[in-house]
């Protein structure tokens, strides 16, 4: 498959994600809640978390932004349902990696993958990073708590 077809595949499914997120509702039984915004664009994104046991059960979000940042959004929800929060830990780590243009391992990261231009325009960044950021941020509270 050449680059414009691989270009235009990972195009598609942004916006697909972006105009049908995945898991974007309120779970039942969370008990881990956290809003970021975005300031510099106005991203708004509330990340709702069941753990239990150090595993994520379930996961969804809530919010308003750009096509970017809620195709993010619903990519991180499918791509850490079910990971140990160690698992999920290395999974944000190499994504943000991969948004940064920094060395990431891309087998890890599945779906999100498509985001991967991101890198390549600096006012997007924020964006693409900013509900897995929250979820970075709710797994160290979680694990300094067990430790």
């Amino acid at each position: 498959m050449n680059f414009d077809n691989m270009r235009e595949i990972y195009k598609q499914v942004i916006l697909d994600h972006s105009s049908n997120p995945h898991n974007f509702l309120k779970i039942k039984d969370y008990n881990h809640e956290l809003e970021m915004l975005n300031p510099s664009c106005g991203d708004r994104i509330t990340v709702y978390l069941k753990i239990i046991d150090s595993k994520i059960k379930n996961i969804s979000f809530l919010g308003e932004g750009c096509s970017i940042s809620l195709a993010s959004s619903s990519i991180l929800t499918d791509e850490l349902r079910n990971l140990s929060i160690r698992e999920a830990k290395i999974k944000i780590k190499n994504f943000l990696n991969m948004i940064m243009g920094k060395n990431y391992d891309e087998n890890i990261l599945n779906d999100a993958i498509v985001l991967k231009n991101i890198s390549k325009l600096p006012a997007r960044v924020k964006c693409a990073v900013l509900s897995w950021k929250i979820v970075e941020k709710i797994l160290d509270e979680e694990e300094n708590k067990v430790e």
